[in-house]
């Protein structure tokens, strides 16, 4: 049994934007039909009834009602008008509560640069100088391993200020150092290695890749002197070898000397994220792992904290048995990186401007913990500082009774972002607090302490 319905002139039609007619047409039948206003069963007016009542041509009518019938939401009927066809209505959008974001007053959150200090004009001018130098093949499909001239750049670039024993055709460009972990673990996985040691404390989201890709996590402890070699029994490590997270230790030569006797004994892959390494106060930066065996260590390096995370631009260099391998995993996962970024970072290097953004940045970020580590003394003379060699955080260590993550959880209320230390943390257990100052001016630095004291203060009576 089917009900007609002459009369649809109470159709809300009106295109929005640039919408042709047909297409206002469909999306106006088609939002009746979907919310259950015109139900199931309804008989259509004809064709030319319908255009006479909305103004439009019986040409337009008949081509939208024939694709409502291809697609399924009409049924036609020979010599009949047709119908609407069985299709459920959508339930009614429930309302979603907002969730009120108040960003914080002071955020020491760590791992986190100062974005204002990214050079936009200069990036911009890079950019462009690359899309009017780069010949019309740019912008088609590129090599997986990235661009040549960047990769070039970087080869040179990093056996100079790194150490890194690199051809540029062992590099490879990625979005960042989480693909370039995530495209070594599938290398892992294709391979049969079921293993992978991280550092205890270290950041949670390596543990989270491990375990997606169906590895197991083995925890290895960190000293003063970093990982501890002794009892390493897995298939990969990953290291910060320059700035441990979140402890800011460095790996000692002895320690690095063992680290590599292991991969070659056993066959084991290092995996080097140069976390922090651009930025060193006291001394020049230690130089990478990498150069100490590059047959063994694959080399991870980025520009999220030195330009800006947003730009997505990192790179990892892997020893020649595992280039034909990664090239694969970053094409299978999503063929190349952009190439005009790519050969804009490339023309930031090739011209210097990266070097001298590099030291602009250092200086900032010296003054900041300068700043801070000086609040810190006058605020908590009793409590130890730790990591601030480098990098854009420090630790400040806590007595192990005293509950780090409600300390947190606390500072949190009062609009204060910060991590505890025990958030890093697989097995180890001390108690302590992961300060950033990637996002704090130096100018209210002392106050964002003084905050934080006061809540220090009852924790530590």
């Amino acid at each position: 049994m089917t009900e007609d319905t002459d009369d649809l002139a109470w159709l809300p039609f009106a295109p929005q934007g640039r919408e042709t007619l047909r297409l206002a047409l469909r999306r106006t039948l088609l939002d009746a039909i979907r919310s259950g206003t015109l139900r199931p069963g309804v008989s259509l007016p004809a064709s030319r009834v319908l255009a006479r009542q909305l103004g439009l041509s019986r040409g337009v009518v008949s081509d939208v009602y024939e694709q409502l019938v291809t697609e399924g939401y009409v049924m036609s009927r020979p010599r009949l008008t047709p119908l609407v066809g069985s299709v459920p209505a959508l339930p009614a959008p429930r309302p979603k509560p907002e969730v009120a974001r108040s960003a914080p007053v002071y955020d020491f959150t760590p791992t986190t640069p100062d974005t204002s200090l990214f050079p936009m004009r200069r990036w911009l001018m890079a950019y462009q100088e690359a899309a009017r130098r780069a010949p019309a093949r740019v912008l088609d499909y590129r090599e997986s391993l990235g661009e040549l001239p960047l990769r070039q750049a970087l080869a040179d670039r990093l056996g100079r200020t790194r150490g890194v024993i690199a051809d540029p055709a062992q590099v490879v460009i990625v979005q960042g150092t989480a693909q370039a972990l995530d495209l070594l673990l599938r290398v892992l996985e294709s391979r049969g290695r079921s293993t992978v040691c991280v550092e205890d404390p270290s950041f949670p989201t390596q543990r989270e890749r491990i375990r997606a890709h169906g590895l197991e996590v083995v925890a290895q402890p960190v000293d003063g002197q970093g990982v501890v070699v002794e009892g390493l029994d897995c298939d990969a490590v990953i290291v910060t070898p320059a700035h441990q997270f979140p402890t800011g230790s460095v790996l000692s030569g002895p320690r690095r000397r063992e680290l590599v006797d292991w991969a070659t004994r056993t066959d084991g892959l290092l995996i080097e994220d140069d976390y922090d390494s651009e930025f060193r106060y006291d001394r020049e930066p230690v130089r990478a792992l990498q150069g100490l065996r590059p047959d063994r260590v694959a080399y991870l390096g980025t520009v999220s904290k030195t330009l800006a995370p947003a730009l997505r631009l990192g790179w990892v260099v892997v020893p020649d048995w595992l280039v034909d391998e990664l090239r694969q995993a970053k094409r299978l996962a999503d063929d190349f990186t952009p190439a005009l970024d790519q050969l804009a970072l490339e023309r930031l290097i090739a011209s210097g401007e990266y070097d001298r953004q590099l030291k602009r940045a250092r200086q900032v970020y010296r003054r900041r913990r300068d700043v801070l580590v000086d609040a810190l003394h006058q605020a908590a003379p009793q409590l130890r500082i730790e990591g601030i060699a480098a990098g854009v955080h420090l630790v400040v260590a806590l007595p192990d009774p005293v509950d780090d993550a409600a300390i947190a959880a606390e500072a949190k209320e009062a609009g204060i972002a910060l991590d505890p230390l025990s958030r890093f943390q697989i097995h180890t257990r001390r108690s302590g607090l992961v300060l950033g100052y990637g996002r704090l001016h130096e100018s209210v630095i002392p106050a964002a302490v003084q905050a934080l004291s006061r809540i220090l203060a009852r924790h530590l009576a």
